[in-house]
């Protein structure tokens, strides 16, 4: 979900070509998946979830088994659902895939960052989320919170 809001803060760290978030590139994200340059530095498994209708991409979610934050295995790299597909249950249906899918791997807690002046933040507060981590200069744009995801036995059971 705070995919397009990333997109925006950190335009100067991105490539030119994937500043909008509809101009990501497969390339990009096949990269990131494979541990390939340049994200070969730490390799960790890692998967990405589609939701798609005939060949309508809605939104995906993509997770790796790495936290920078103690008792957490994982983090949720990326969460995005097309703002026309929102408010469809499609969000919380692929971070409720992803999250079987780390508890096959045997992870049952999990970070996800946002930025603090996201519009779509409350998502995470209704799946479940809880702040574990914030920054305290509110007006900084690019400031981010982390939601814990500590019982993902409890997410990937809901239907």
């Amino acid at each position: 979900m705070h995919i397009e809001q990333s997109c925006r803060a950190a335009d100067w760290f991105l490539p030119e070509g994937s500043r909008e978030p509809g101009h990501v590139r497969p390339r990009h994200w096949r990269s990131w998946l494979l541990c390939a340059p340049p994200y070969d530095r730490h390799p960790t498994p890692r998967m990405a979830f589609l939701a798609y209708e005939n060949n309508d991409i809605m939104g995906f979610v993509a997770a790796m088994h790495d936290s920078i934050f103690a008792g957490y295995r994982a983090d949720i790299a990326g969460l995005y659902v097309l703002p026309r597909y929102r408010r469809r249950g499609i969000g919380g249906m692929l971070l409720v895939r992803m999250a079987r899918w780390l508890q096959e791997d045997g992870i049952n807690r999990v970070t996800a960052d946002c930025y603090l002046q996201d519009s779509t933040r409350g998502f995470f507060d209704r799946m479940g989320g809880v702040i574990i981590a914030s920054v305290s200069d509110e007006t900084d744009p690019a400031a981010k919170i982390t939601y814990g995801f500590a019982n993902l036995r409890e997410l990937a059971a809901r239907a």
